[in-house]
Formats: C-alpha cells, sequence, structure tokens
C-alpha cells in the first residue's frame, strides 16, 4: 500500500470519526467503509464502524464488524468490550461476559468500565454476588467515576435483602451528582423494607422533582402515604398517577411497580372506594373519586360516565376533570 493509498484511509477514518461524534452514524459508516475498502486490514476502522453500526442498534453487523477487528488485532481490549456491548443488547449475557472478561485481561488497569457491565451482566442472570464483585472492582479502580457501579451494587445488595448496604451505596452514586429518578426510587425502597416511612418519603419527592411524569412513583408514594395514615396526599397521589398513566389496564393490572406490585394498586382502590362511600363527602366528590377508582382496574368506559357525572354535579375542580376525560381519548 502506497502513501497516497495510506493518506486516504487516514482521511476516510479521520471523516468517519467526525461524523460519529456528530451523531451522523450512516456517513460515519460510509466513510469507515471507503477506508476498509482501500485497507482490509485496517482493525480500527472495523472497530469504529461496528461502533457506528451498534448506535443505529443494527448489532449482528456490529458483532460481524467487531470480530473482524479482534481477529487482526486479537490484543485491543476495546473491541472485546464493546462487543460485549452489543451482545449484552441482544440479551446473549454468557456471550457479554466471555468478552468483558477478554477485556478485562487485556487491559486490567483500564477495566472499570468492563468490570461494570458484566457485572450488570451477571446481575442479569441474577448472580448476584459475582456482580457484587465486579461493581466493588469497578470502583476501587475509579472511584471517582464510579456512580454507575455504586447505584448497580446496590441494586444487587437490595435483592440480596442487604437493605443498609444498599442504601450506602445509593447515597454514594447520589453524592457523585448520579441523581436519576430511579435511583431515589430505589433507595426509597431500601428505606421502605427498613420501615424508616420518612426517609422514603424523601425520596420518592426527590424522585418526582427529577421526574414528574413517572406514574408509578406517585403510586408508590401515595402507598407511603396511605400506610402512614395520611390519607389526603394518598388521594391526591393516586389522583396523579392515574392521570399520568399511558395504558391503566397494563400498568394497573398487569405491570408489577417497585414497591408492592398488584398489592400498591389494590390498596389504593380500598383507599378510594373507602371515600367514595363515606356519607361526609359531597356527591360530587365521591362521584370523581369513583372515577379514579374504576380507572385502577382499566375500566375506562365506566369511568368516563362517573368523570361526565361528577362534571354535572359540580365537582370543584374542572380542570382535573378535564384532563382525564382528555387523557382517556387515547388510553387502552
Amino acid at each position: 500500500m502506497n502513501n497516497q493509498t495510506i493518506d486516504e484511509v487516514v482521511v476516510y477514518c479521520i471523516a468517519g470519526d467526525t461524523y460519529q461524534k456528530k451523531g451522523e452514524y450512516s456517513l460515519a459508516i460510509e466513510n469507515y467503509s471507503k477506508a476498509i475498502k482501500l485497507d482490509p486490514g485496517c482493525a480500527e476502522a472495523y472497530h469504529n464502524r461496528g461502533y457506528a453500526y451498534q448506535q443505529q442498534e443494527e448489532y449482528d453487523l456490529a458483532i460481524k464488524d467487531y470480530s473482524k477487528a479482534i481477529k487482526l488485532d486479537p490484543k485491543s481490549a476495546m473491541p472485546y468490550h464493546n462487543r460485549g456491548n452489543a451482545y449484552r443488547e441482544r440479551r446473549e449475557y454468557n456471550l457479554a461476559i466471555e468478552d468483558y472478561s477478554n477485556a478485562i485481561d487485556l487491559d486490567p488497569a483500564k477495566a472499570a468500565v468492563a468490570y461494570c457491565n458484566r457485572g450488570y451482566a451477571y446481575q442479569q442472570k441474577e448472580k448476584y454476588d459475582l456482580a457484587i464483585e465486579d461493581y466493588s472492582n469497578a470502583i476501587d479502580l475509579d472511584p471517582a467515576k464510579a456512580a454507575v457501579a455504586y447505584c448497580n451494587r446496590g441494586y444487587a445488595y437490595q435483592q440480596k435483602e442487604k437493605y443498609d448496604l444498599a442504601i450506602e451505596d445509593y447515597s454514594n452514586a447520589i453524592n457523585l451528582e448520579y441523581k436519576h429518578a430511579f435511583i431515589y426510587c430505589y433507595r426509597g425502597y431500601a428505606y421502605y423494607k427498613k420501615n424508616d416511612f420518612c426517609k422514603a418519603l424523601v425520596d420518592l419527592g426527590e424522585a418526582i422533582q427529577v421526574k414528574p411524569d413517572h406514574a408509578a412513583i406517585y403510586l408508590n408514594r401515595g402507598e407511603m402515604y396511605n400506610r402512614t395514615g395520611n390519607y389526603d396526599k394518598a388521594i391526591e397521589d393516586y389522583d396523579n398517577a392515574v392521570r399520568l398513566c399511558p395504558n391503566y389496564k397494563t400498568d394497573f393490572v398487569d405491570r408489577k411497580f417497585i414497591f408492592g406490585g398488584q398489592a400498591s394498586v389494590e390498596k389504593a382502590i380500598e383507599l378510594l372506594e373507602s371515600v367514595v362511600k363515606d356519607p361526609s363527602y359531597s356527591e360530587s366528590f365521591a362521584a370523581y373519586y369513583a372515577g379514579v377508582s374504576i380507572l385502577y382496574s382499566g375500566n375506562k368506559h365506566k369511568a368516563r360516565r362517573r368523570f361526565e357525572w361528577a362534571r354535572e354535579l359540580g365537582f370543584e375542580d374542572d380542570d382535573k376533570i378535564a384532563e382525564h376525560l382528555e387523557n382517556l381519548k387515547d388510553r387502552k
């Protein structure tokens, strides 16, 4: 291969890298392919094209390119690691674990991410002790960037019912600015299992601040308020849950939520029905919350009639009724 050809290969690879950084993966693939055509032995071009395919969720093509890169440069850890990611996306966890292990063996000093990803693969296979070991290795190698490892290790501890260790890890992740809604939910769940409902409520409130449109968070906080005797707040959260829920039947009947699963739904219905039957409430109030209760069982047609009846009876918050009726147009 002459110098001019080498220069062209470099130019195409640089162009591919540029498009890759801009998220223009099709153009990146086009340029890497031109580089490969000129130099079929360019492992870097195969690897980078594989990554571009992976970003487009074309995992078969990505794996094929990573495998070619590995064949051309078997001592490079990155193609093994990224091929492991592609296998993980296809839920082929045994193959993912094998690739992550190869990446770790080839470059143990820089293997924090590989340890974390292998831990996740073990976790999906419910091998929590192996997952915890890998997350711990990731944290030891790079404690300043270990937020995901702390979070995932916390979840693994939680599955083993080691709630104090889970809370400690979630807190470490949050201190490293990993403040996603789900991590507050998980830590809240750990507090919940320890019967520390006050701290659980605080965490669920934080989760709602981060993701105010997540129905399950409201449902679980509603259960918490219900358990602590704050029924007004519980009812409000149950109402928010069904107004945010995209598919009542699936989300409230078939799906398991973070805390209590179907039991959370049953507690919500029980409280709402007690309100409906309480003679101290107005007829319009009872009609409205009858609609909310009915939605938890997935009967949108009956719920719509209750909301319309509440409106006819003069329920004071017509905006809530309007929002429910609007949402019901597209709900299954």
